[in-house]
């Protein structure tokens, strides 16, 4: 059985991060490291983390690649899992999910994404969303940086993440996904829609439309225009 690793970068989460942490101490497969990657935050983020006794904190910097790949070179697993701190998991995800990675022999890979306690239609476009990603993962890998899997192998062989990107997990998954197995695996996370309540649904489905015509052509660099900040939240 593999072993796995969950790196966690945060910055000023301190809202979030303790109930991430709690999904995974409640989860029927446990990681075998949590490393929990801080750029800086100047919230409680530290504070709360470090309840958790089994994580590991590391002091990162912006932007938040720069955190994934500390994560991501520091960790030991021969599975690496990146999670954003607004993520909710079912307590048998990791169980669940890594059992379909590995029957499928899969390199990289993500779940699919669901709102957690949403409206009807951030629910009903996240749907979309995940029947797409479904439908094009053969020719389009795609996904998010909510939950990311990779093989530690595959990753520490890369140049990680992109620091010069907004969606550098975006360009992750492409980039990696040449020449190797990935999938969309079928278990569920559950994602904050706190940017639908801080810029309003209809503008916030407008910008995710945009961004995908902008990943679709492969032009990452150009999505960097667009007003999307980690760590700026109201809630």
């Amino acid at each position: 059985m593999s072993t796995f690793s969950v790196i966690i970068p945060a910055l000023n989460e301190e809202r979030h991060v303790g109930a991430l942490l709690s999904d995974i101490a409640s989860q029927t497969r446990v990681p075998d490291e949590v490393l929990v990657v801080d750029a800086g935050s100047e919230d409680n983020t530290v504070a709360v983390a470090r309840r958790f006794g089994f994580m590991r904190l590391l002091d990162g910097e912006r932007p938040v690649a720069r955190g994934r790949n500390l994560g991501g070179r520091s960790a030991r697993g021969d599975v690496l899992i990146f999670l954003d701190t607004d993520t909710h998991l079912p307590e048998r995800f990791f169980e669940s999910f890594l059992a379909e990675f590995e029957e499928r022999s899969l390199d990289i890979a993500c779940p699919q994404y669901f709102p957690y306690r949403s409206t009807p239609m951030i629910e009903s476009f996240h749907a979309l969303f995940n029947l797409l990603t479904r439908a094009f993962e053969g020719t389009l890998p795609s996904g998010a940086g909510h939950c990311i899997a990779v093989r530690g192998k595959v990753f520490r062989e890369s140049r990680g993440f992109d620091p010069r990107l907004k969606f550098d997990d975006i360009e992750l998954i492409r980039r990696l996904a040449k020449g190797r197995r990935f999938g969309i695996v079928e278990e569920r996370v559950f994602v904050s829609d706190r940017r639908y309540k801080e810029e309003g649904t209809p503008r916030m489905i407008l910008r995710y439309a945009l961004m995908a015509l902008i990943f679709a052509l492969g032009k990452f660099a150009w999505a960097n225009r667009i007003e999307y900040e980690f760590g700026d939240h109201e809630r």
